[in-house]
């Protein structure tokens, strides 16, 4: 996908969900990231996602997944990209501690007409039911208030 959008001239970002249980490997994760977006040029952050699917992630406290979170993010920043966390309004409430990721970019998802979230944030995801022409099926719908 991002080879067809940057050869359209459509400027790219990055999410990667993750199952990172320990700071090492949230690190270990941002890497390969990183490797992944070697020779591309990103406009948008690079957003981790932790929120819940099932996995051995699920199980993390808030305290735990705000650290891998925050090393997630770290070690995006010192290799010289935008960092940034995506999730729910619900779980940014109920499974982050959000006053530790003030300094990082924020993409909150509210299916709703208006966004209500109380932290600051720099995109809001308000529908998983668009339809862009020229892709079959739901497109996930989001505005952002950050000139990236």
């Amino acid at each position: 996908n991002i080879q067809g959008a940057t050869a359209n001239g459509i400027k790219v970002g990055v999410y990667f969900f993750t199952q990172a249980i320990t700071e090492a490997e949230a690190v270990e994760e941002a890497s390969a990231a990183l490797a992944m977006v070697s020779g591309y040029k990103l406009h948008f952050p690079i957003f981790i996602d932790t929120e819940g699917s099932g996995g051995r992630a699920d199980y993390l406290g808030k305290a735990e997944r705000t650290a891998v979170v925050k090393a997630f993010c770290q070690t995006i920043r010192n290799a010289g990209y935008k960092p940034g966390i995506y999730a729910s309004k619900s779980w940014f409430y109920n499974n982050l501690d959000e006053s530790q990721l003030s300094t990082y970019n924020i993409w909150v998802a509210q299916y709703n007409t208006s966004c209500n979230y109380k932290g600051r944030y720099d995109m809001w995801q308000y529908t998983s039911d668009g339809s862009v022409p020229g892709i079959n099926g739901r497109v996930d719908m989001n505005i952002c208030y950050t000139k990236y």
